[in-house]
């Protein structure tokens, strides 16, 4: 695949050249320099800052996008906004990819090549401070392009190269530590054994974001050869129902001495992973998995022998490498076993003999509610599964399969000592027993494999001595759960994601060794990881104005004590005393927690959904560690994440797209345009960037300018016409669904509603009006389009704004405010029956091959009474049989008429929502017959059923008039 803009060069440089002015004009203005304006409202929105190794790309742009829109359009509701940003350098890959510049690594090289980075610049990235210096100038010029609506005054980056903000995070860790969230002890991490270090999140791929250490069971299988075959599980409880083992006969196993006394059969994987647990072993020697293939062991739990079998599914990788097999409850090794049994030619390529497997059938352990037979056999059977390598289709019946057991579950008579127990209470008990005869133990492991930034695989280490933040302390969950209690969440329904993930969330080892960042302040030889220096820093916003510029301000790092902070950010101390303590003027320091305080709380943070497991969350502990319920945060909200042309970007797809390539092809405007497009609602799903569609906005932006310029303030008809009340109801009606839209975070709805279902109307109004608009509603129309498509096409909405002769900027222009009074839902239906009769009589006048004279009879008035009476009863909460009731108990109506009229209403229930008051559609119906007439072509006669002759009358409902067409004699 490969992206090709195509859209007309000549248009997007003239796009470009709007973008160059109006930003420009920005600056020169400072209009996006926010500071106190005590008794205005004011909306504090964020972004998280984003990591400077590499240039942003469409991805980040995408979210940051959805920041600056709200930032936009609250600034337009009145709204005093704070919308700054920061840099991200804090971790291990700059230093890492610093680290191999200097060795040479062609990939690095290359990648710095791919992102044109001179040949002759390429040796200062051996730098880490050179990479950190680099990409936040680049991300800043980026973002400028872009049209982000930043107070750049603001703009700090992390770790100890920016001291000042380093004296902040040493302030948090010493407040935490007072509050005695902060503890030292033996815990499981994920490890990088190339780097020896802890791997956060953000020292992971993305797509390694949020795995962490699981506790698992090994359960011992001894062999008659005197070797022990570890078998890893999450399910021990099954124990009982093993068949068989399972290796990989092409994987190579290591033979290694474990704690001095028994020899394990153990992959590599897992055998690095036991070490780093405090377990001894030594590599005696390897042995292929196919030399493993019919051996006999002992199965614990029960004294039962069973042969140890071929399986293709089992990752030597994963785990020990080494699985036990119950094929009654685990859907891999029912489907395993069943294709050893089918195809005995398998086995006979081993050097088994088929018999082995013969006698082998699944023993069932559990029994589940609403499950015949066996629950594995169900939900394996469900979804169609031919192999044991269709490895989605067992991953989902595996998943169903354990949590119906898990939760459901009754122990049976074949799991001796356990039968009747739910499973959930079995689980702790089984492994309690089987650790009491020495047949198994306790191991952290990863679920799936996660890579190091640096390319290394990583595994779960114990780490002695580490700083851990203890989020598992039940006083802390509370507060959390408080504050997302008292948040709002865009959209709503990602409160459940935040409140599971509070009590899943465990302690968290928050320092590291040998990379940039901030040192502990009370024991400097580690380093606050990346995600855990980045969870209050919007309180640092707020006053890094003064602390990033001590030439204007004189506020130098070493003044930023933590008294001044307590000061500023929690009111504590006496200001004279801190200012004489610290050399920062009183005036100044008053200063500064005036500004704090007019700022916070925070009103909005929004995110990518990647972010919610670990940085969100953790941004929601600390805030109530360390302020008052007051200042925690209000609002968050989340987004996908972008594909481009359906797929995720991927260099080696050719459809990777950085944001200084997009606002090259397309220009900013027409870049976010297709970026709103893609998906920029709120919520999980992902966006699909097109690139069709950015070529597209390029015509629609220019051609704006362009249609404003030509038509403000021309000369046009001023007398009144029926379709004009239409309009302006559509006009208010659509700024009213806008604003609501934009309050949502909903802007992919908002731009559709704003710009192309608004385009829409103004197109049906012209030909309505027959192409002369009324003079006011023209500079209306034009007015609200500008100002509703000012957030997604800032430059484009200023260039048509000055067009029209408007002073100051569209960018703090008033937002459209909606004429309640104008909005009219009879008038906007009844020309929605407008719109339905003219497509129905085309579809007419097709079948009759033509005629003279279309007959259009709207309904009699009584039905208008009987529908609006059963659409009383829907809104009530009645059924529609109930409600079509209610057409019975009209006066003065015939019941056999009635009855026509439910028939008439059950096959056309849309009626209920479109029907206007009879004598709106009326006239309406009767304005709009001259359109009609030039249209189709036929003489238009309305007439009401009372008083018509049409023979089809009768059919006429509310909302769908009866059409009959005649032919000349007929």
């Amino acid at each position: 695949m490969e992206i090709r803009p195509r859209a007309p060069r000549e248009a997007v440089e003239r796009l470009k050249a709007v973008e160059e002015k109006w930003q420009e004009r920005w600056r020169e203005a400072r209009l996006f320099e926010a500071d106190p304006q005590p008794g205005k409202r004011k909306f504090f929105i964020t972004f998280p800052y984003p990591y400077v190794n590499a240039y942003p790309h469409l991805g980040s742009a995408f979210t940051i996008l959805r920041v600056d829109i709200m930032a936009r359009y609250k600034r337009m509701r009145g709204y005093n906004v704070l919308f700054p940003q920061g840099w991200h350098a804090t971790g291990g890959p700059i230093v890492s990819s610093a680290l191999r510049v200097r060795e040479g690594d062609p990939r690095i090289i290359k990648a710095l090549r791919d992102m044109g980075i001179p040949e002759e610049d390429i040796p200062r990235f051996r730098d880490p401070r050179y990479w950190v210096e680099f990409f936040t100038k680049a991300w800043r010029r980026d973002l400028e392009r872009y049209g982000m609506s930043i107070d750049w005054r603001r703009e700090f980056y992390t770790t100890s190269l920016n001291p000042a903000y380093s004296r902040f995070i040493e302030w948090q860790y010493l407040k935490l530590r007072e509050k005695g969230f902060v503890g030292k002890g033996r815990h499981p991490v994920v490890w990088c054994p190339k780097e020896q270090k802890v791997v956060g999140d953000h020292d992971r791929p993305d797509e390694y974001a949020g795995i962490g250490p699981q506790e698992a069971v090994i359960i011992k299988f001894r062999g008659r050869d005197g070797l022990v075959y570890p078998a890893l599980t999450y399910r021990p409880e099954t124990v009982f129902g093993v068949t068989n083992l399972w290796v990989h006969p092409d994987a190579t196993y290591l033979v290694a001495e474990v704690d001095g006394g028994e020899r394990w059969i153990i992959g590599e994987q897992g055998a690095r992973e036991l070490a780093d647990q405090g377990h001894r072993v030594v590599i005696l020697e390897r042995v292929e998995g196919r030399r493993l293939l019919g051996r006999i062991v002992v199965n614990p739990a029960d004294g039962r022998e069973v042969p140890v079998l071929p399986a293709s599914f089992v990752r030597p990788d994963l785990g020990t490498g080494v699985v036990m097999s119950v094929p009654a409850h685990a859907p891999y090794d029912y489907v395993a076993l069943m294709e050893l049994k089918r195809r005995p030619e398998t086995l006979r390529e081993y050097g088994l003999e088929p018999g082995v497997v013969e006698a082998l059938e699944p023993i069932q352990l559990i029994a589940v509610p609403r499950a015949e037979g066996l629950l594995v056999v169900e939900e394996v059977r469900r979804r169609g599964v031919e192999s044991q390598l269709d490895r989605e289709k067992l991953d989902e019946a595996t998943r169903e399969v354990y949590a119906r057991e898990f939760y459901e579950g009754i122990m049976l008579e074949t799991t001796g000592r356990f039968s009747g127990l739910k499973v959930a209470e079995a689980k702790e008990k089984v492994v309690e027993w089987l650790e009491s005869m020495g047949a198994a133990l306790r191991i952290y492991t990863l679920p799936q494999e996660v890579y190091c930034r640096c390319g290394a695989r990583t595994h779960v280490k114990i780490v002695e001595d580490q700083w851990f933040l203890l989020y598992s302390k039940p006083e802390w969950k509370a507060l959390a759960r408080e504050a997302v209690a008292r948040m709002e969440f865009l959209p709503g329904h990602v409160r459940r994601d935040f409140e599971a993930n509070i009590e899943a969330l465990r302690d968290w080892a928050f320092t590291h060794k040998g990379e940039l960042g901030t040192p502990l302040p009370w024991d400097r030889e580690w380093v606050i990881e990346s995600l855990s220096d980045s969870t209050i820093y919007m309180a640092y916003y707020t006053i890094a104005k003064y602390t990033q510029h001590p030439e204007k301000y004189g506020v130098e790092p070493e003044m930023l004590t933590p008294e001044v902070f307590d000061y500023v950010f929690l009111g504590v101390g006496d200001p004279g005393e801190v200012s004489r303590r610290s050399g920062i003027p009183q005036g100044l320091l008053e200063e500064m927690r005036r500004e704090f305080l007019y700022w916070y709380p925070l009103d909005m943070r929004i995110s990518g959904k990647d972010l919610i497991p670990n940085h969100l969350v953790f941004f929601i502990f600390h805030h109530t560690a360390i302020f008052p319920r007051e200042l925690w945060p209000r609002a968050i909200g989340v987004n996908g994440w972008v594909l481009v042309a359906g797929e995720k970007m991927s260099k080696s797809k050719g459809n990777f797209i950085l944001l200084r390539q997009a606002l090259d092809w397309w220009g900013a405007d027409a870049t976010r345009w297709a970026e709103v497009l893609a998906g920029a609602d709120s919520g999980l799903d992902d966006a699909n960037f097109e690139p069709s569609v950015a070529d597209s906005a390029v015509s629609i932006l220019s051609q704006w300018i362009d249609f404003v310029r030509e038509n403000y303030g021309r000369a046009a008809r001023r007398e009144e016409r029926w379709i004009d009340r239409w309009f302006e109801s559509r006009l208010n009606s659509t700024i009213a669904r806008v604003t609501r839209l934009m309050e949502e975070a909903n802007f992919k709805t908002a731009l559709v509603e704003a710009w192309y279902k608004l385009q829409e109307s103004y197109r049906w109004y012209l030909r309505r009006a027959g192409g002369e608009p009324r003079e006011d509603l023209l500079r209306r129309f034009i007015e609200v389009q500008t100002l509703l498509i000012a957030p997604f096409a800032p430059h484009t909405a200023e260039e048509a704004w000055e067009a029209m002769g408007r002073e100051g900027f569209a960018s703090t222009a008033p937002w459209p405010e909606a004429a309640e009074d104008k909005i009219s839902p009879e008038a906007e239906a009844a020309e929605e029956t407008v719109q339905a009769v003219l497509e129905d009589a085309r579809e007419v006048l097709k079948l009759l091959g033509g005629a003279d004279t279309l007959v259009v009879t709207v309904a009699a008035e009584w039905k208008y009474r009987a529908v609006e009476a059963v659409r009383r009863a829907r809104e009530r909460g009645a059924s529609m049989k109930e409600a079509l009731r209610e057409a019975f108990n009209i006066d003065g109506v015939d019941k056999r008429e009635a009855a026509r009229l439910v028939q008439q209403l059950t096959r056309a229930p849309e009626v209920l929502r479109r029907a206007a008051p009879r004598q709106v559609e009326l006239e309406a119906l009767r304005d709009a017959a001259q359109l009609l007439e030039a249209e189709l072509g036929v003489r238009v006669v309305v007439e009401t059923e009372e008083e018509g002759g049409s023979p089809r009358r009768a059919n006429a409902l509310p909302g769908r008039p009866a059409l009959y067409a005649e032919k000349r004699g007929g």
